[in-house]
């Protein structure tokens, strides 16, 4: 088992693939696994009524093959409700000394709470925690009886995304007093390590430059370029992702900046109104400076370009957004004020 769970961890860090962003909220997920489960802690209702460790009459094979599938909401980009079905596997019971032996088994359905914290643009780690309600069943000489209950569970794991749909998971779960002994006779923890493999629906296309002509009568001609700003950064930094650089090089590389890079440039930085309007001001400017930053170290001259942050004004929403939205809903709905502007100007 210690081996399986090395090499899953090698192979899951050794993954290389093309950045892509987090999981967007208000979409659903789904997915499967398959693993390894592992039964401990385990108590009985005969002479070993304390832990069946301590028993003489019985030998224990205590890891089985586990899997499951599983589904999921996606409240906010870090937090998410999901639900699944688990299939534990079993327990085998020997008998020493005549004494009959058995099995139990176990499966159950689950639903918790998932919670995540980006590494990268692309790897996440996460923890689950929430209930399990299962079934377990007792085969002993050939009679079988089952139970069923609602256990608490807990899980970390980490995830990490191969393109904006489909992404990777690997996962430790465990699962307290699976079984009533009083009832079936046995009793015990599971716990399981399992590798998987995830769907995200609905995911956003990242589409990020738009540029738009602004023609001006008797003046030198300006040139718009709007990016983005949840495509370049991520949330509540100023901090160009991947993605963000990516966009950047493909704005500089185009005919439009590559006629005028020697022109004077203005990036303009802009926030929605969430958050106090002193700190919108600085994370505006910081954004765009941050964006001046990726241009220079394309090419473009230095002193042809420079930020300016103008926070909360402007607004393209204006009262079309209700303050009482659920604060995700608001979120999205501000998503067009959260942008950065490329201004171009004539000739120097």
């Amino acid at each position: 088992m210690k081996k399986t769970l090395v090499a899953l961890i090698v192979l899951n860090a050794c993954a290389v693939s093309n950045v892509f962003a987090a999981a967007d909220a208000n979409t659903w997920y789904g997915g499967a696994k398959m693993g390894w489960s592992h039964y401990f802690d385990a108590s009985g209702n005969k002479d070993f009524n304390d832990n069946v460790s301590n028993a003489t009459d019985f030998d224990f094979d205590k890891d089985n093959v586990s899997g499951g599938v599983f589904a999921g909401y996606q409240v906010l980009p870090w937090l998410a409700v999901e639900g699944g079905y688990d299939y534990l596997g079993n327990m085998g019971i020997n008998g020493n000394n005549g004494v009959a032996g058995g099995k139990m088994e176990s499966q159950g359905l689950q639903l918790s709470l998932k919670a995540s914290y980006g590494l990268t643009d692309a790897w996440d780690i996460y923890g689950r925690a929430g209930a399990m309600g299962y079934r377990a069943e007792v085969n002993n000489a050939g009679h079988s009886n089952f139970e069923t209950g609602i256990r608490p569970l807990a899980a970390v794991g980490t995830e990490y995304a191969f393109t904006k749909n489909w992404a990777g998971r690997l996962e430790y779960q465990w699962v307290s007093n699976v079984g009533n002994s009083n009832q079936i006779g046995f009793s015990s923890d599971v716990s399981s390590v399992s590798a998987g493999v995830v769907y995200r629906f609905g995911q956003h296309d990242d589409a990020v430059i738009a540029p738009v002509v602004a023609p001006a009568p008797a003046a030198p001609e300006v040139k718009k370029f709007n990016l983005k700003s949840d495509v370049l950064f991520g949330f509540n930094s100023a901090e160009l992702t991947s993605s963000g650089h990516a966009a950047i090089s493909q704005l500089y590389s185009s005919p439009e900046m590559q006629a005028a890079k020697n022109s004077s440039t203005t990036v303009v930085g802009y926030s929605d109104r969430l958050g106090s309007e002193d700190y919108n001001q600085q994370l505006s400017a910081q954004r765009a400076q941050a964006v001046v930053d990726a241009l220079v170290a394309q090419g473009m001259p230095a002193q042809n370009v420079r930020a300016e942050g103008r926070g909360e004004s402007d607004s393209i929403t204006g009262n079309s957004c209700d303050n009482n939205m659920p604060k995700s809903q608001l979120i999205d709905c501000l998503a067009p004020d959260r942008r950065v502007v490329v201004e171009i100007a004539g000739e120097q």
